[in-house]
């Protein structure tokens, strides 16, 4: 549902729009916005901040006396100020008269929001004359997901679990992967793999790497490879639609991993790569197929 209210305040502007604030100033029009109205814990937390130059000279935003031209201020939902664990650093920007930028900030790396619950942000930008202008706060949640396969790995310091989660981000359920150390007290950040169909299991192997391998359905008769790291990160990604036989993991005997029946998808952008390139010089180009999940 679109709200939309208008204030007022000291010669500033405030709009609430669907998905951000609006600050409009003599000089700059400033928001902020974020996608989705809550996040998976230990995820992302995406934040855009959008300015545009309104006035009729060149406007550079720069670190001054050592302080950021671009600041993020979080709060908890009962006002709690959230303290930064490590300082953004946003990129110089100069931008001539009715110019636009868009500055991209992940609040998880940079701020201790680890609880569940409400929050709220805002950004602050620094002008050339020193004065400070701030959006109007953006609410967010952080929610716990719902666990729905887990797997340990390895002993001792080095023991890891692996978890796939589900969660619910309206009007969808995503499908996550979370690595945590526990004997570290040490979470990786959740990987959002796409979204959540209960068509089955997924099916897990380890490398000798520890790479673990997972395969699972993302449609009827479609199916996922994902390849991570043992600190989550993504190596890996191929889409399988089932043919004579549905794609399966296969462990060899010298312990490496590899699927086996189906066949591959191509995403979409190598799609049109080979179309124009068959187009050059004369052949039939594949049909186009519907975009993966």
């Amino acid at each position: 549902m679109q709200r939309a209210s208008l204030a007022r305040v000291w010669g500033f502007a405030f709009f609430l729009v669907f998905g951000g604030h609006q600050a409009s100033f003599a000089q700059i029009d400033l928001r902020i916005e974020t996608p989705k109205a809550s996040y998976l814990q230990f995820s992302p937390i995406p934040f855009t901040i959008k300015i545009k130059n309104l006035g009729a000279g060149e406007l550079r935003l720069a670190e001054t006396q050592g302080k950021p031209w671009l600041e993020m201020v979080v709060q908890s939902r009962d006002g709690q100020l959230i303290a930064p664990e490590k300082m953004l650093l946003p990129p110089e920007k100069t931008l001539r008269s009715g110019q636009s930028t868009s500055i991209s900030v992940d609040l998880a790396p940079h701020y201790l929001i680890r609880d569940t619950g409400g929050y709220r942000a805002r950004a602050s930008v620094r002008l050339p004359s020193g004065e400070t202008l701030m959006t109007d706060s953006l609410d967010f949640l952080i929610g716990r997901g719902e666990v729905i396969w887990t797997v340990p790995r390895g002993d001792g310091e080095e023991r890891r679990i692996y978890s796939l989660l589900k969660f619910y981000e309206d009007p969808n359920v995503g499908l996550y992967l979370r690595v945590e150390v526990p004997k570290k007290n040490q979470v990786y950040p959740s990987r959002r793999l796409g979204a959540f169909l209960p068509l089955g299991k997924p099916v897990a192997e380890f490398d000798p790497q520890n790479n673990l391998h997972l395969l699972y359905a993302v449609a009827a008769g479609k199916y996922r490879l994902t390849v991570v790291n043992p600190d989550g990160q993504i190596l890996r990604e191929e889409t399988r639609q089932a043919g004579v036989d549905k794609p399966v993991l296969t462990k060899h005997t010298d312990g490496d991993v590899s699927i086996q029946g189906g066949v591959v998808q191509q995403p979409s952008s190598l799609r049109e790569r080979l179309s124009t390139l068959q187009a050059r010089i004369g052949a039939k180009a594949p049909p186009t197929e519907p975009d993966q999940p």
